[in-house]
């Protein structure tokens, strides 16, 4: 006698301990320009003159004489923080279906501030490295082009290169270096570079990472630019993609950039750039609001920060454009 077939019975249905998003697991912006926390609507960082500083100016005061007099001059940054917002709504609906079994496994409002924060999150990524690639660093605007020597191979030029820009940076600053960031697609190539892998080989495991190519330049830090976003707008007919690489001044190319940021921003420090901002109402940085639209059914989440991205010391990073390609 013929037993029913439970499997083709059964009606297929999500499950509901597992469910696939794609969104970027690095964002590296905040370790690049450190950020300056409850910075007014509108302001200015003064800037100690360099020259001043350096100059070998003091002497011998004899007696009865008064001591040589000098001073700086000051200039200053302007900062001013711009809100960057993004929002999701919510619909009755969708919380009521939620709950039903035979639903994907979605938390409608707890789903909506996340998405909205990642939004967030990706411009200030993107700010920040366009202000990178857009500015002038020890000179060279825009950057100095690698010419694709960073490629793994004959004519490797990443050691030398990093090397004579580290002392490039405390020529003209008085200060070493303590981060680089790569981009992603930069990495691959010098785990391969002989050069690179004889200066490690006697390492534990042999294997280039951040970590160790820190260490070959007495760095505090290596940063893997990896973030991605995709340049393809909305459309009808589907989830368009089209990437690009943050961190990458040319597609396909590469880039890296040496630079010293502070532990912490305060009095007569040097850094790069700066993250300047601003505090909500209730103090907090970033604000995360809620209202109903009640002729729509539904609850509508917005997530804001204010902020500003500046270029604060020009002589302390370097640039590098074209890593891996020209």
């Amino acid at each position: 006698m013929p037993q029913p077939d439970v499997q083709a019975s059964t009606v297929r249905g999500p499950l509901q301990n597992v469910s696939i998003a794609y969104r970027n697991r690095n964002y590296i912006a905040d370790s690049v320009f450190p950020i300056i926390e409850n910075v007014d609507a509108k302001t200015k960082i003064a800037i100690y003159g360099k020259g001043a500083y350096f100059r070998d100016e003091a002497d011998v005061r004899g007696p009865g004489s008064a001591a040589k007099r000098g001073g700086y001059p000051l200039d200053y940054v302007n900062i001013t923080p711009i809100e960057y917002a993004f929002a999701k709504e919510v619909t009755d609906e969708d919380r009521k279906h939620a709950k039903s079994p035979l639903t994907p496994p979605l938390q409608p409002d707890e789903d909506a501030i996340e998405f909205a924060s990642d939004k967030v999150d990706l411009r200030r990524e993107r700010l920040v490295s366009a202000v990178i690639f857009a500015a002038t660093w020890c000179g060279v605007s825009t950057g100095e082009d690698a010419e694709g020597g960073w490629a793994a191979g004959a004519g490797n030029t990443f050691i030398e290169d990093v090397e004579a820009r580290i002392e490039t940076i405390r020529a003209n600053c008085g200060i070493r270096p303590n981060r680089m960031w790569i981009s992603a697609n930069t990495l691959p190539e010098l785990k391969q570079e002989s050069s690179v892998l004889d200066r490690i080989k006697y390492t534990e495991r042999g294997i280039v990472t951040p970590a160790l190519i820190a260490a070959m330049f007495d760095l505090e830090q290596v940063l893997i630019g990896d973030a991605i976003y995709s340049s393809a707008e909305e459309t009808a007919a589907g989830d368009d993609f089209t990437s690009v690489n943050v961190w990458e001044a040319n597609a396909g190319k590469g880039s890296a950039m040496l630079f010293y940021a502070p532990p912490r921003v305060g009095l007569k420090m040097v850094s790069a750039g700066v993250q300047a901002r601003g505090a909500f109402d209730d103090g907090q940085p970033r604000r995360i609001s809620t209202w109903r639209e009640n002729k729509f059914h539904q609850d509508v989440y917005e997530v804001a920060e204010e902020v500003d991205f500046v270029q604060v010391c020009s002589y302390a990073g370097f640039l590098w454009k074209d890593t891996i390609a020209t």
